[in-house]
């Protein structure tokens, strides 16, 4: 007989025998017709090469080697019954450490204050929040979910991909703008984000007085009169001494992404429905 693959099921015939007293409340207990529970009865003796079940009259008992492995039988019931209030548990109050990378101003202005919400449902449930600019790679197991501004181009068929919201930029400039303005605009290795190129177009080959890939510093700078700068309208309008000027010049979507391994487990599927509620209420 291999240990490994006696089947649970069948060893809850032993405690359901020593409870039933007879094959016909046996089969009661399982659902099952007498002829079908004999039939299981026989193959686990069958199975474990010991005879288990003693049957007199109509009357059913365990056998003097049935009645030695109850006890093992009884504790693999315990311990399936506590694992089954452990998955509900964690089910009603998730726990463990959840990563998550967003770009810095969606961390800063979305995240963050959530943060709050989030420990009052689930206090077990810690979040790990990385806001490096350069996107990380969810196939490399960097992170749990992954927050990126525009449709990602680079991710394969297995993760799980959805669009949660819309973020606009807008042009900002110190409230007491100089005549021949400048700008202030991110740094050469994001020249490719609309953001950067709406500003290189402006520049027209001219250098800007700052390039960060900081947005907040990029803000600070405007405030300081350094120049204006394309910044998301959440983060433009929380810093004091810049102006929006017009009407947001350019929107850009928020999608979050997530592993379909990790994206079920209970604190990973509670962090992004979360998450995905900060960015309703923000949209």
């Amino acid at each position: 007989m291999s240990h490994e693959r006696l089947p649970w099921d069948d060893l809850k015939l032993l405690l359901a025998a020593d409870r039933a007293g007879s094959l016909n409340a046996l089969a009661d207990q399982l659902a099952m017709d007498p002829t079908t529970a004999s039939r299981r009865m026989k193959a686990l003796e069958k199975s474990i090469g010991l005879s288990l079940f003693v049957r007199t009259h109509g009357a059913l008992r365990l056998s003097g080697e049935g009645r030695q492995l109850l006890d093992h039988a009884r504790a693999m019931e315990d311990a399936e019954r506590a694992f089954l209030i452990s998955v509900e548990a964690l089910k009603d109050s998730p726990s463990g450490v959840v990563r998550i990378s967003a770009p810095p101003t969606i961390a800063r202005f979305v995240i963050a204050p959530g943060i709050g919400a989030l420990r009052a449902t689930a206090p077990n449930l810690a979040i790990e929040m990385d806001t490096e600019p350069a996107n990380v790679r969810l196939e490399n197991w960097e992170t749990d979910i992954a927050v990126r501004l525009g449709a990602p181009q680079d991710v394969t068929d297995t993760l799980l991909v959805r669009r949660v919201g819309v973020a606009p930029y807008a042009v900002f400039e110190p409230e007491q703008a100089q005549p021949d303005l400048g700008w202030v605009t991110y740094s050469r290795r994001f020249s490719h984000v609309p953001e950067a190129a709406y500003v290189e177009d402006a520049l027209a080959g001219s250098e800007p007085a700052l390039r960060s890939n900081d947005p907040m510093a990029m803000a600070l700078a405007v405030a300081a009169g350094a120049g204006r700068a394309v910044l998301p309208v959440e983060l433009g309008k929380a810093v004091p001494g810049i102006v929006q000027s017009g009407a947001p010049v350019l929107r850009r979507e928020i999608w979050a992404l997530r592993h379909p391994e990790t994206g079920e487990t209970s604190a990973v599927r509670t962090a992004y429905e979360w998450l995905v509620g900060l960015f309703d209420a923000h949209s």
